[in-house]
């Protein structure tokens, strides 16, 4: 599902931010991007849907590679991909409803499969009742769920969910750990950013943990 080799990245030459990385994600894989503050993360995660451009090395995903593939093929790929950001990136107008409708309307479906689609999905995060409100009405969680639902729209078969539990309590961030290993039961890949070493440890996947630049793999232990 993704291929990373030999990946450098530099903000500051020759200060790297990311240098000589590689790493493989199986379809199906749940797997964490981990490590201290400025290590790299983000940027890791904004290369992985080719929102930056690396200055070396090969990034494929599903087949395609970003780093020679056009915009309008790239355009084609994010189409396919769900992506979770820590800041929600809600429409503050638009109810909960519009927020995650938008992600079908732009790709061209039909109003009455749209309906359907959106109201299942919000269903399965648990947000079905608050169809009909702004976000600023929600809560953090709430909120969350909603930008959940609006990567989920669309069946895709990667999801890239950047620290999407960072701003929540203990509680909250459960539940939406518990609802991203539904969707990974469901068949979807799943690539999540957190420096949350707590969370690592309650929902045990294999971590991807970079360190000034540099990237190793583990496990933890049970």
């Amino acid at each position: 599902m993704i291929r990373v080799s030999h990946l450098n990245k530099s903000y500051n030459y020759p200060d790297m931010i990311l240098k000589d990385v590689s790493f493989e994600v199986k379809k199906g894989d749940f797997v964490y991007l981990s490590g201290p503050s400025g290590a790299g993360k983000t940027t890791l995660f904004r290369l992985l849907f080719a929102d930056l451009k690396p200055d070396g090395g090969q990034i494929v995903v599903d087949g395609l590679d970003l780093v020679r593939a056009r915009p309008a093929r790239i355009a084609r790929m994010r189409q396919r991909m769900g992506v979770v950001f820590q800041d929600y990136k809600l429409i503050p107008n638009y109810t909960v409803f519009d927020n995650v409708a938008l992600a079908l309307e732009v790709v061209g479906t039909p109003r009455r499969l749209i309906q359907k689609t959106v109201w299942q999905v919000l269903k399965v995060v648990g947000i079905e009742r608050q169809l009909d409100r702004l976000p600023p009405q929600l809560s953090g969680g709430e909120q969350q769920r909603v930008a959940i639902a609006r990567a989920l729209v669309n069946d895709p078969q990667l999801i890239l969910a950047d620290e999407p539990t960072g701003n929540l309590d203990y509680e909250i961030a459960d539940e939406i750990m518990r609802i991203f290993n539904y969707i990974n039961s469901l068949g979807a890949t799943i690539v999540m950013v957190t420096h949350n070493r707590a969370l690592l440890q309650r929902f045990k996947r294999k971590v991807f943990y970079l360190d000034q630049g540099s990237l190793q793999a583990y496990v933890w232990p049970d």
